[in-house]
């Protein structure tokens, strides 16, 4: 799939599942991606933190190939010879991992990368340096990352929600409670650990937040 064709997806895809195996419920990283590929979710992101890079290599080139296969985005967290060697679509690079620069000379011009953003200043970095999409959070606490950046601020919503020229991913603590008031807050597109990998039944889970961001739509 082109990057043009994974940005235009990501803009009409409002779910955006990433794999954490420890939350899964006891199902390997393998076994949620089906599930998660068979709910419907059209962009997955594989994050790994305590896993070799031949276990992560191992893991991602087969999600990769079922990814393909169902037309799904697949983006690989923080490594981009990962991402390249695995055959992903595309790589989400933190505030501490490899610029975005580097990233895209290391990728090359197809892939599409994302960059977790926190501030206004992080945003408008972004934006500027050629991201196609921001992660954007926590907007909420979570247990799902341990080293967590606090809740962002007010202004950096607004910033978000107005200013900002590419698809905003709002993440960080977002369930079924507050899916539908962030929507109506004018966030579009959602990135979830738990409130989708670690459901007994990750197609209802999927289904239950479509119809509640479906509420919202007809609320503004």
């Amino acid at each position: 799939m082109s990057r043009t064709k994974q940005r235009e997806q990501l803009k009409n895809e409002p779910l955006y599942a990433i794999l954490g195996e420890s939350l899964s419920l006891g199902r390997n990283n393998l076994e949620t991606a089906e599930a998660v590929i068979n709910a419907g979710v059209k962009t997955i992101q594989y994050r790994e933190k305590n896993k070799t890079w031949r276990q992560k290599y191992a893991e991602g080139t087969a999600i990769a190939k079922m990814c393909r296969q169902h037309g799904v985005t697949f983006i690989m967290n923080d490594s981009v010879d990962l991402a390249i060697a695995c055959g992903a679509d595309g790589i989400h690079v933190g505030q501490d991992d490899a610029p975005l620069a580097i990233a895209r000379k290391m990728a090359g011009p197809d892939m599409i990368i994302g960059v977790s953003t926190n501030t206004v200043e992080e945003i408008h970095t972004a934006v500027l340096e050629g991201a196609d999409y921001v992660g954007f959070g926590p907007m909420f606490p979570t247990q799902s990352k341990k080293d967590a950046n606090p809740v962002v601020t007010a202004e950096a919503v607004s910033y978000a929600l107005h200013k900002c020229s590419i698809p905003v991913v709002a993440i960080g603590g977002i369930e079924t409670e507050n899916i539908g008031s962030l929507y109506q807050q004018g966030f579009r597109f959602f990135a979830m650990i738990s409130a989708i990998v670690s459901q007994p039944d990750i197609k209802s889970a999927v289904t239950h937040l479509r119809e509640l961001i479906e509420i919202s739509k007809k609320s503004v």
